[in-house]
């Protein structure tokens, strides 16, 4: 978020569910093996609010990224390697934008989106930020995020 922040301040934000989704992948993926993983638990060591969670995972399973269960020795696994998973699967995952501004989703909102050449900007930053997330695997985040809990600095180029 922003601090003192003006109104019509740009600022680009990550939408929680995303956040949300991406904390839940690393961690999953810092627990990868044929274990399910409960939702509860994977919501008490990530601060994630439990039935939003099960949304973004219910999201998260119908894209594929992950395997769920049901019942007592049910939960979540990763689907399918951390490596092959990026960022930007997660934001298509749980159908989020990433546009800067309202408009470049819904141009009919704004009365000057016909003639408005900071729509066209904004949806480019937007398409340059999805390249890169593509680029930025959930295997990558663990392994800086095991790097920083034992005190390495690492720091993986996104």
């Amino acid at each position: 978020f922003l601090v003192d922040a003006e109104p019509g301040d740009f600022a680009m934000l990550v939408p929680m569910k995303v956040d949300y989704g991406v904390r839940a992948l690393v961690y999953l993926a810092q627990h990868d093996d044929d274990h399910f993983i409960s939702t509860s638990m994977i919501a008490r060591a990530q601060h994630i609010p439990e039935p939003y969670l099960l949304r973004i995972c219910s999201e998260l399973q119908k894209s594929g990224l992950i395997d769920s269960r049901r019942g007592p020795q049910g939960g979540h696994k990763l689907a399918k390697s951390a490596d092959d998973i990026s960022v930007s699967d997660v934001v298509n995952s749980v159908e989020y934008s990433l546009a800067p501004v309202d408009c470049v989703e819904e141009p009919e909102g704004c009365r000057l989106s016909g003639a408005c050449s900071q729509r066209e900007l904004w949806s480019d930053v937007e398409k340059m930020l999805l390249e890169h997330l593509s680029q930025v695997k959930i295997g990558e985040l663990l392994s800086q995020q095991m790097a920083m809990a034992s005190g390495v600095s690492l720091r993986v180029n996104f």
